[in-house]
């Protein structure tokens, strides 16, 4: 599976995205035919999106929440 990302501009001058996942290997084998699924979004998604921790509580957080913390910190 490959994730395609194409610039859009829209109607109204605001950017977006096509977001393509493909059933293949390389952007080369992907055709419609093979596209898994597609959605817009309206933020790049070659950007990474920082997540303030001012507001983290570590004593009210649910194991799951706590385990989704310890993978990202790989821990």
């Amino acid at each position: 599976m490959i994730t395609i990302y194409t610039y859009k501009l829209q109607g109204d001058g605001s950017d977006s995205w096509h977001v393509d996942v493909h059933d293949c290997q390389t952007e080369e084998q992907a055709t419609i035919k093979n596209r898994v699924s597609r959605e817009i979004v309206f933020e790049d998604p070659a950007i990474e999106v920082t997540v303030s921790i001012a507001n983290l509580d570590l004593k009210t957080m649910t194991s799951k929440q706590l385990e989704e913390l310890k993978a990202l910190l790989n821990i």
